[in-house]
C-alpha cells in the first residue's frame, strides 16, 4: 500500500506514521519518507514536481512489484499548500501530478489530519510558519481544499479534536485501513 498522511503541522502526522510503522504494518517491507521543505533552488516549482513524480513512480513500483508498504509523512499536498503560501508555487501543477499518479490507483490511501486552529496554536513550539489563528485557519482551509482536489480513491479526513482527541485517531485510521485490506 502507498499511504500518504497529510495535514498541518502539530496535528499528529508523525506520531500516527510511527504508530502505523511499528504496530500496524507487520511486513518487513516498509518504507517511511518524511517530506520537508524543498532545498533553496532557482526554480522550486520544477524541483518539487520532479521530486514528487520520482517518488510516486518509485513508490508505485515498490508497492506493485515488491509488495512494499510505503508511507509518506506529508507529501505532495503539503507541497501544494505550503508551496502556494510561501514559495509562489502553483498548486494546479501538484493536482495534475496527483491525478496522473493516483487517479484510479487502488493501492493508495490518503489520510488528512486537521485540527481546530486554536488547538494547533496551543501546541505550537515556535517553529510554525503560521503566527496567528487566522493564518492557522487559512492553512486548514487550504489543506481541506487540497484533500478535496486529490483524485485518490481511498481517503479519510480526521479532525483530531472533533474525533475526541488523538487517542481516538489511531483506532479510526486502523478501522479505515482494515476496510481497505478487506475490500470494504
Amino acid at each position: 500500500m502507498l499511504l500518504i498522511v497529510e495535514g498541518m503541522d502539530r496535528c499528529g502526522k508523525s506520531t500516527l506514521v510511527e504508530h502505523l510503522r511499528k504496530r500496524y504494518f507487520t511486513s518487513p517491507n516498509i518504507l517511511v519518507h518524511h517530506s520537508s521543505s524543498p532545498p533553496k533552488v532557482d526554480n522550486p516549482n520544477s524541483w518539487e514536481l520532479k521530486h514528487y513524480a520520482s517518488l510516486f513512480q518509485t513508490s508505485q513500483m515498490l508497492v506493485d512489484e515488491y509488495s512494499y508498504n510505503v508511507i509518506f509523512d506529508r507529501f505532495h499536498l503539503g507541497g501544494a499548500v505550503y508551496g502556494a503560501k510561501y514559495r509562489n508555487a502553483h498548486p494546479n501543477d501538484i493536482y495534475e501530478l496527483d491525478s496522473h499518479f493516483l487517479f484510479g490507483y487502488q493501492n493508495a490511501a490518503l489520510i488528512l489530519l486537521t485540527d481546530d486552529p486554536e488547538a494547533i496554536a496551543a501546541r505550537d513550539d515556535g517553529d510554525s510558519l503560521e503566527k496567528s489563528i487566522g493564518e492557522y485557519q487559512e492553512t486548514l482551509s487550504a489543506f481541506v481544499e487540497a484533500y478535496t482536489m486529490s483524485t485518490c480513491l481511498n481517503k479519510l479526513h480526521i479532525n483530531v479534536s472533533g474525533n475526541s482527541g488523538f487517542a481516538n485517531t489511531i483506532p479510526t485510521v486502523t478501522k479505515f485501513l482494515d476496510g481497505l485490506k478487506n475490500g470494504k
